[in-house]
């Protein structure tokens, strides 16, 4: 058997060729017909973007991020951009200072910015934005758990407060975390209106009468921003595409200029793109299995360590690696992926793929005649072609991973709540340690479903929390995610590219440490 070829040894056999010819039939039950979309003239100026995310919320407080929260990136304006050099631009903060002990941070606002309903953008209104995000208790407001107070200095600076250090606080309000869309004081007093329309600071506004919930979200030009000349399309369309292959299609008949996808599908069609459409990508994200149930509420096997390890035994995951993605993504049992404070190479030894070692630590462990456990996820052409690997890998092993798919983040959301999560079969990014502990490590994070807790991970952090020193806080957050790694509170399979496709009528940005991108850097191609 061609290992190169094959994702799986025994079980169900899925081959390069098998996965391409399953996508090449995907595009035949589109979720959005590519068919159905009105093609734009070249005078009508519109920037055209597919999603394989419908939004969770348009409510910035409740939204997903990264690639879940496209359709905040026209609308609201942070106080921050991170440039993909990981290095910091002004938004609607001019200027910012982090005091020496990393608990508060004051930022300077510019003073001729206004929300798109005519309001000032002035501290009062950051103050009211902020403290809505951290109230609403939304996926992200966990990232906050440590402000304090909000001072309103002036019209024009505002301070918060930390009752723990933070040095990477600035960055939590730019493009990617959501704290940073700063919402109109108008809609937070009337926070239904925040479920079908837009009122940021940013270059557009959503236009509801020429949205579609569910399907697809137009934005106009935002007559309030603050800078005109930063406004590059008379019309920004956002459509959903659950299915990778339409959107390919709609890509080429030039219905789509970005779409928002993911590297399965662009290895399997980057030697059939044409001229005309390229690939952007930048390697920032892991994907695997979070071994949600570590307390064993719901599988009691998951509360066995061995059990747990045994997982991360069980995959093969360059082979899984180079079947599925090629070049755009590598085998790893990390969650900080390389280029990201936290990755360490002696880490990649700690779980390599052993057949007979992880049936070995689960016939100690009681379940030497098989162990089932579910895998909860939300149900797309990465995830389904991704559930399928894992599960034939670990079959290897004695272990049948059964599907729990759910449709759009609502659902997995839903599943959460209730504690009924087994495992979650997730890719998310890595990022600033600081911030991207959050969703993973902390009690309340999205990723941490039951709260679990372990002291000495939790004194690592909040040593690695406390230092500014660059060269100490490295080698702080290598023993974090060591500590994380033995814990094997995750099954991480791959380090995948962030993956888009873009048409050469337009111009992107780089992605890098922007971690999206981010739609209000888009322009169109120079001629």
């Amino acid at each position: 058997m061609n290992l190169e070829k094959t994702i799986i040894k025994g079980g169900i056999e899925m081959t390069k060729s098998r996965l391409s010819k399953g996508l090449a039939l995907l595009a035949l039950s589109a979720s959005v017909g590519w068919f159905a979309m009105p093609q734009a003239t070249a005078a009508e100026n519109i920037l055209t973007v597919g999603n394989p995310f419908g939004p969770i919320s348009l409510d910035p407080a409740l939204s997903g991020n990264g690639r879940a929260g496209t359709w905040l990136l026209p609308t609201y304006e942070p106080l921050v951009r991170t440039r993909a050099d990981g290095s910091l631009a002004p938004a609607l903060a001019t200027k910012w200072e982090v005091s020496d002990d990393a608990k508060s941070v004051t930022f300077d606002l510019r003073t001729n910015a206004k929300f798109s309903n005519g309001e000032p953008v002035n501290a009062a209104a950051i103050k009211k934005s902020i403290e809505y995000f951290v109230n609403k208790k939304g996926l992200f407001s966990a990232n906050l758990a440590a402000l304090s107070s909000i001072e309103v200095l002036s019209d024009s600076k505002v301070k918060l407060n930390l009752s723990s250090p933070n040095p990477a606080i600035v960055s939590l309000f730019d493009q990617n975390w959501n704290a940073g869309a700063i919402i109109c004081p108008e809609l937070i007093d009337d926070s239904e209106r925040l479920k079908q329309e837009s009122c940021g600071a940013g270059p557009y506004v959503m236009d509801p009468s020429a949205s579609v919930s569910g399907k697809s979200y137009t934005y106009l030009p935002n007559k309030n921003y603050y800078d005109q000349s930063k406004i590059y399309w008379d019309k920004i369309k956002i459509s959903v595409f659950i299915d990778q292959n339409s959107g390919i299609q709609a890509l080429k008949a030039g219905q789509l200029k970005l779409l928002v996808s993911d590297p399965f599908t662009g290895n399997a069609n980057k030697n059939s793109l044409g001229p005309d459409i390229r690939i952007v990508s930048s390697p920032l994200q892991w994907a695997g299995l979070v071994l949600t149930d570590r307390g064993g509420e719901v599988n009691k096997a998951l509360a066995d360590i061995r059990v747990r390890k045994a997982l991360n035994m069980g995959v093969d995951r360059d082979l899984v690696a180079k079947a599925m993605f090629g070049d755009l993504a590598y085998g790893t049992d990390q969650i900080q992926v390389k280029g990201f404070d936290g990755y360490d190479p002696e880490n990649e030894k700690m779980y390599p793929f052993d057949v007979e070692r992880a049936k070995a630590l689960l016939k100690e462990a009681g379940y030497g005649d098989g162990l089932t456990i579910k895998a909860t996820y939300v149900s797309n052409t990465l995830n389904d072609a991704l559930f399928q690997a894992y599960a034939s890998q670990l079959s290897q092993i004695g272990v049948t991973l059964v599907a729990d798919p759910k449709q759009g983040f609502g659902g997995l959301t839903k599943a959460r709540l209730a504690r009924k999560v087994e495992t979650l079969l997730f890719n998310t990014n890595s990022g600033v340690p600081d911030l991207a502990k959050f969703q993973t490590l902390a009690p309340t994070g999205s990723l941490n479903g039951y709260g679990t807790v372990d002291d000495e991970l939790t004194k690592l952090i909040d040593a690695a929390s406390a230092t500014t020193d660059p060269s100490v806080r490295k080698q702080a957050w290598k023993e974090v995610y060591h500590r994380v790694m033995d814990l094997a509170w995750f099954m991480p399979v791959l380090a995948i590219n962030a993956t888009y496709f873009a048409t050469s009528d337009i111009e992107t940005p780089e992605i890098g440490q922007s971690i999206v991108l981010d739609l209000a850097w888009v322009k169109p191609a120079k001629k």
